[in-house]
């Protein structure tokens, strides 16, 4: 069903001194997959690290909207890993028939459609699914795909 691990995404409250660790430090080299979600309240970069896509998420304002809420109740770290299907509807289809709860189903994106799903049935890990198209391909940093 899973078509591609796309990227391993970390919340993190400040933004300069992550991306301080983990390209000045570690060495990720930036991507060009970096902007903001107004309406979800939050930031993301992204980097090629260890030959894979990492994203660092920040919270607009510390509390609010989706990623500042999962920051004040379990601090910084692993926020999502994000996977690219093939069909979003008939992927949604999939996981509830499996039993499997999906969460913030979004098309209000042409370019970004996306879907959670629920920790507690994924044994704790946030799971976005969204649908490959040229964009996420590109946005991807991967060589063997773009």
């Amino acid at each position: 069903m899973l078509k591609r691990l796309d990227h391993v995404s970390i919340g993190v409250l400040d933004m300069e001194k992550a991306s301080n660790l983990f390209c000045d430090i570690l060495g990720g080299k930036p991507l060009p997959d970096k902007g903001e979600s107004p309406s979800e309240g939050f930031d993301w970069v992204t980097f090629r690290l260890g030959g894979k896509k990492v994203e660092l998420v920040t919270p607009h304002v510390e509390g609010e909207g989706g990623v500042g809420k999962y920051l004040a109740k379990y601090g910084e770290g692993f926020h999502h890993l994000s996977c690219a299907v093939d069909n979003l509807n008939e992927a949604r289809d999939y996981f509830e028939q499996k039993g499997v709860r999906v969460l913030g189903f979004s098309t209000d994106s042409e370019s970004f459609k996306h879907f959670y799903l629920h920790p507690k049935d994924t044994f704790g890990a946030l799971i976005q699914v969204f649908e490959e198209n040229d964009e996420t391909i590109a946005d991807s940093g991967d060589p063997a795909i773009t």
